[in-house]
């Protein structure tokens, strides 16, 4: 008995001792692991390497030499404190401390020579640990990826995929610009973030005057004070769609919109008196047009000179209440400009003596007010890096909108580039101009979006700005490409601009419908601006914009073709609002890539000409004068019904030769897609109905599942999301072999106010004429149209799922 107590216990204290190893802290030479899912090395020659799991896919590097801190991030609303889940585990290998994720993504870093790589099981980043100095002003690091070219980067147009460029990050305006312009491969908002195709990215956390190379050889050169960390951001899926969820939960997401903003509006340069501004939408409501914002260019405060004086002109506006009540009693909400700048030789004098003497403006070396001059005058610019100056511009915003008395629910910040940055200016945080200018958008942004939050929390605003950097999606922007040019020319671009700036995280980038920058020589092009508008009917905000002749009222020559499309943008509400959900939720932009599902797909990357609106519907532009048909590249991965003309349906990964004549926009179905519509007309968007809708089922091959959505909330206050009070409505679909279709619809959630039953005519195409349709196994009566081979019937959907058999 005593032999076998005495072996018990040694094995109990071998048993104790092998798990005190395997429980203890890896001791490495130079390594602390600071937090749980974070390391510090320091390195043979004294640098700081700290290695932090911000998410279990998402690494951040910071590379410092001693006695140096890094800035804290602007570009990110994680800084690893949040870390959830279990912590990244540490060992060592052959001297390499490596460090990993519970979901693969590792560190492995040399703590001697401070070199790593990061790798996420497909994807790889290294960094050889050094820095250097270009000159006095810029630094330099260098890494090294597997990845060969890259997307992203902001608003970019020059084309759709970077490699071998090299990207400025200087936010620049570029006045009339085209396609074939040199200028717009360094646009407005310009963001140091490139994507993969393979399913990760890379973000330095920067904002100063910057440039990136886009090999699999990366050099970032910076001018900021302050040393720049990197991020490694992994898809779980090692796609776009995933990435692009990671990587906004890194930057940050947009809000979920006001539904007013997916409606039509109305805008341009600009509407001088009540008379014209009620006149404009006059002209559209009689002709039929639904409506529902418009947009306030400059006049509003009185001439161009005047800018920086934020009141309405009493001499050209009168009583400026009438006119907003009678926007607001029509359902049209308004939006109002603002520049970064204030003139003194107009009526901004009295701001610009203000906020000289109490020092909110840009300054001088010498301490005085920034000189700054634009082309209609000479005056000061605010700062909006000091805490005052944001104060004075949040009380002057709460005023004026709070004066809209509900009828103003959008600010529109032109010029915010900004677009005349004096290099000799210096701000408040002690920055200078090249160090400061992109992050200006943003913190301008950040200002107006407070103001709204704190001061009008139920509202969802419409935040319009042309300027900015990474992060600028969460202040609840609506930008724009700018000035562009009313051609061909400048229509051609826009979608390649959409889709970098929609990957980088601003879903909701736009355009001016129709072109802005004239010809006075030829003022108006009645084909552009029908294919112009094509486009804009599958654009995150449809708002015509010129210098001249702006509403489609302007083109009565094409108004039977011009009057249906604007229409149509009402009828795909349910659908768009569901990808408002999807941006908001999961960070997918509204204008996709066709390889966005397609895992290191680079087959697409010279498309420039069409694109996926969500995951489901394939749109094509044309984009050529004159066109009358075009080629339409059909992804792989999916077979594709003809929108106009579903019993035709295609394989992915061919290309269809599509009549196009000037009234036709050539879309395409994703097969398997349910597409939920408002089939009925509308004024506006307070004729939205959440109780009734169209739902469009185009089956997949035999035997494949698929799945959709409609995403519905109370479309008031700003916290829908937070506090889950929505509502999805499920739908699942299979073809069987015999042809019969199963389908389910469920309704799940809640909200307050929400109908307690919901009627869905469904539209099923592809369907035999011999079938019967069953709801929860009763025959119910249906229509057919032989043909579109659709099946039509009605479902009344409650608390409960509906099963629907066609068999």
């Amino acid at each position: 008995m005593k032999l076998i107590t005495l072996a018990l216990t040694l094995l109990s204290a071998l048993a104790l001792a092998v798990l005190m190893c395997c429980c203890s802290p890896v001791k490495i030479d130079g390594v602390e692991k600071t937090s749980p899912n974070q390391l510090k090395v320091t390195t043979a020659d004294n640098r700081e390497i700290t290695v932090t799991f911000i998410t279990d896919d998402i690494v951040k590097v910071d590379n410092l030499e001693q006695g140096q801190s890094a800035q804290p991030s602007r570009a990110s609303v994680l800084d690893g404190e949040q870390f959830q889940g279990k912590a990244p585990k540490l060992t060592e290998e052959d001297g390499m401390a490596v460090f990993t994720s519970a979901t693969g993504v590792q560190v492995r870093i040399n703590p001697k020579t401070g070199e790593l790589k990061i790798s996420d099981g497909t994807n790889w980043l290294s960094d050889n640990g050094a820095r250097s100095q270009l000159n006095d002003s810029t630094s330099v690091m260098e890494l090294d990826s597997s990845a060969k070219r890259w997307y992203g980067a902001g608003e970019r147009g020059h084309r759709g995929y970077f490699e071998g460029d090299t990207l400025v990050n200087y936010n620049r305006q570029n006045y009339g610009y085209t396609g074939t312009d040199e200028r717009i491969s360094q646009m407005n908002i310009t963001m140091p973030v490139l994507l993969s195709p393979d399913g990760f990215a890379v973000l330095f956390d920067d904002y100063a005057a910057s440039q990136m190379t886009t090999t699999d050889h990366l050099v970032y050169s910076s001018e900021s004070p302050s040393p720049v960390s990197y991020y490694f951001v992994s898809g779980k899926d090692k796609d776009l769609s995933s990435l692009t969820t990671s990587l906004t939960g890194l930057t940050g997401r947009q809000p979920l919109p006001a539904l007013w903003t997916l409606g039509y509006i109305t805008s341009r340069y600009g509407y001088k008196t009540p008379e014209q501004a009620l006149g404009a939408v006059d002209s559209l409501k009689s002709r039929g047009y639904p409506v529902d914002g418009i947009v306030f260019d400059l006049y509003w405060y009185g001439k161009e000179q005047d800018m920086g004086r934020l009141a309405w002109d009493p001499e050209i506006w009168g009583d400026h209440h009438v006119m907003l009540d009678s926007l607001k009693n029509m359902g049209i909400n308004t939006t109002l400009i603002s520049q970064p700048y204030i003139l003194r030789n107009g009526h901004g004098l009295d701001n610009y003596n203000s906020l000289k003497e109490q020092g909110l403006m840009v300054k001088n070396p010498e301490d005085d007010a920034q000189e700054v001059v634009i082309w209609v005058g000479e005056g000061g610019m605010f700062d909006v890096s000091n805490p005052e100056t944001r104060q004075w511009l949040h009380n002057r915003y709460k005023e004026l909108t709070h004066d809209g008395n509900g009828a103003l629910t959008g600010w529109w910040g032109d010029l915010g580039e900004p677009e005349v940055h004096p290099l000799t200016g210096r701000h408040a945080n002690g920055l200078n101009a090249r160090q400061y200018h992109n992050q200006y958008g943003n913190d301008w942004s950040e200002i107006v979006y407070d103001m709204f939050t704190q001061e009008f929390p139920d509202v969802r605003p419409m935040i319009m700005m042309r300027g900015g950097t990474t992060g600028l999606q969460r202040y609840s922007v609506f930008p724009w490409s700018t000035d562009v040019s009313r051609s061909w020319g400048g229509l051609q671009p826009q979608i390649t601009i959409m889709k970098n700036a929609g990957l980088s995280g601003l879903g909701y980038m736009g355009h001016d419908v129709g072109g802005f920058a004239i010809d006075p020589a030829n003022p108006t092009d009645p084909e552009l601006y029908v294919r112009w508008l094509q486009l804009g009917l599958f654009s995150p905000m449809l708002r015509t914009h010129a210098q001249q002749f702006a509403e489609p009222y302007n083109y009565p020559e094409y108004a039977q073709i011009i009057l249906p499309l604007v229409k149509e943008r009402y009828q795909w509400l349910p659908y768009n609002y569901t990808l408002a959900y999807e941006n908001a939720q999961y960070g997918y932009p509204l204008v996709r890539p066709l390889n966005f599902n397609l895992p290191g797909n680079t087959a697409y990357d010279d498309i420039n000409d069409e694109f996926l609106w969500g995951n489901d519907l394939l749109v094509a532009p044309v984009l050529t004068q004159g066109a009358t048909e075009r080629d339409v590249v059909l992804p792989e991965g999916s077979q594709w019904y003809d929108y106009a003309n579903p019993v035709t349906l295609y394989e992915g990964g061919t290309t269809v030769k599509y009549p196009a004549p000037l009234e036709v926009l050539p879309r395409f179905v994703r097969a398997g897609a349910f597409i939920p519509q408002a089939d009925y007309a509308m004024n506006n968007v307070g004729d939205y109905l959440r109780d009734q809708y169209t739902v469009s089922y185009y089956p997949a091959a035999a035997g494949v599942t698929t799945t959709g959505s409609i995403f519905e909330d109370s479309l008031k206050g700003t916290k829908t999301l937070e506090q889950n009070q929505y509502v999805l409505i499920n739908f699942e679909g299979q073809q069987k072999a015999d042809g019969n279709i199963d389908l389910s619809v469920s309704a799940n959630g809640s909200y307050e106010g929400m109908p307690q039953q919901r009627t869905i005519e469904m539209q099923v195409y592809n369907v035999p004429a011999d079938k019967a349709v069953y709801v929860d196994g009763k025959k119910v009566d249906c229509s057919y149209d032989p043909a579109t081979k659709r099946m039509g019937f009605v479902l009344t959907l409650g608390s409960s799922k509906v099963k629907v058999q066609i068999k």
